[in-house]
């Protein structure tokens, strides 16, 4: 698990949701003022989470000490790891890794900018970075324990989407109901 200073351990990605379900937040980088303010809305789901028996953890695809020191706890205060081989990034993107495009910037009336200005106001997000590849695309799985499969799949399509949080409640709740 990253943020910790004795964060050494390795952990196949299947054992998130071994023993309980899981929501797993794909992040596309932890310096991102987009990824931020996505972390903190989400985190903040964690006390109804907890009630349902569904883990809460955060995925990041670059193991950048700094933006991990910057990131956690500030901005996801709960569990975090590093997914060296991509492999829940590729699984969003059906086996291959999506990566998002500089040019959606140029349109200063993009959604991305929507995204921004919402994460300044909203969020209170103020510092950010550009540091790392913000190309690869992240996501949200919600992963059903052991071997139940993906109970949802949120791929970012553009910097900034989200799954949204009142969608990842209800089907947390109706996984739990089972």
């Amino acid at each position: 698990m990253l943020g910790r200073e004795e964060a050494s351990e390795t952990l196949l990605s299947e054992q998130l949701w071994q023993n309980q379900p899981a929501v797993v937040l794909v992040l596309r980088r932890p310096g991102c003022l987009l990824c931020r303010a996505e972390a903190r809305s989400l985190y903040a789901l964690k006390p109804e989470l907890d009630k349902l028996g569904v883990r809460l953890v955060c995925v990041v695809h670059e193991g950048l000490p700094a933006e991990i020191k910057a990131f956690w706890p500030d901005y996801w205060p709960g569990e975090l790891y590093l997914d060296t081989d991509k492999k829940l990034y590729k699984a969003l993107g059906n086996g291959k890794l999506r990566k998002g495009s500089l040019l959606w910037f140029l349109n200063p009336f993009s959604v991305i900018w929507q995204h921004a200005r919402e994460a300044k106001e909203v969020h209170k997000i103020e510092d950010s970075n550009l540091k790392g590849d913000g190309l690869t695309m992240g996501g949200l799985l919600i992963l059903k324990q052991g071997s139940g499969g993906v109970a949802y799949a949120y791929a970012e399509e553009r910097f900034g989407d989200h799954a949204g949080n009142e969608i990842i409640l209800n089907i947390c709740r109706e996984i739990a109901a089972h």
